[in-house]
């Protein structure tokens, strides 16, 4: 018998937010410079094309919100706040001296996908990857925040960094 998940499994959730993300990024078009959308997941481990966008999770800790765990009739569960790191990269070469206006472009493009809050629903990935549907729960992502990046050690990578947080119900039955 295969591995059925409770409802806000983490499989499911960082797929659910990863899969949003992808479609979302793009749902106002492509900029000129930009011929199709690359978004790398989990730390790839092949080189970055230019330009692109990388989602990466950074964990996420669990928080009690109700007593006992109790969250609904018949679930035990506590809500988990995530943190996702997106960053959108340019080459400086390729962009003929247009990274700045690019990397801004390209970081409007993510912020735009959680400007004001996203409802996401989350999928049963472990029912199938091809086409997940909703399992009825949702994660809260917030509006993204502007952070610091590292310089690269390759003069031509140019970054901007984004964070988001993230919040779901990660809940199983109270059997």
């Amino acid at each position: 018998m295969p591995f059925t998940a409770h409802p806000g499994a983490l499989y499911n959730v960082l797929g659910s937010f990863n899969d949003f993300f992808r479609k979302q990024v793009t749902a106002n078009g492509l900029p000129a410079f930009m011929p199709s959308s690359v978004v790398n997941t989990d730390w790839p481990q092949k080189p970055i094309t230019f330009p692109s966008f990388s989602l990466v999770h950074l964990g996420a800790e669990p928080r009690e919100v109700a007593q006992g765990r109790n969250l609904d009739p018949g679930w035990r569960g506590a809500e988990r706040i995530g943190l996702a790191e997106i960053s959108v990269w340019e080459s400086y070469a390729r962009a003929s001296g247009n990274h700045a206006a690019n990397l801004r472009i390209l970081r409007d493009m993510a912020a735009r996908v959680f400007a004001t809050g996203a409802g996401i629903n989350i999928l049963d990935i472990y029912g199938t990857t091809a086409s997940p549907t909703s399992n009825g729960t949702i994660i809260r992502a917030g509006p993204v925040r502007d952070a610091p990046a590292p310089p690269d050690p390759n003069p031509d990578v140019m970054r901007l960094r984004l964070l988001v947080e993230y919040r779901w119900l990660e809940r199983a039955t109270a059997g």
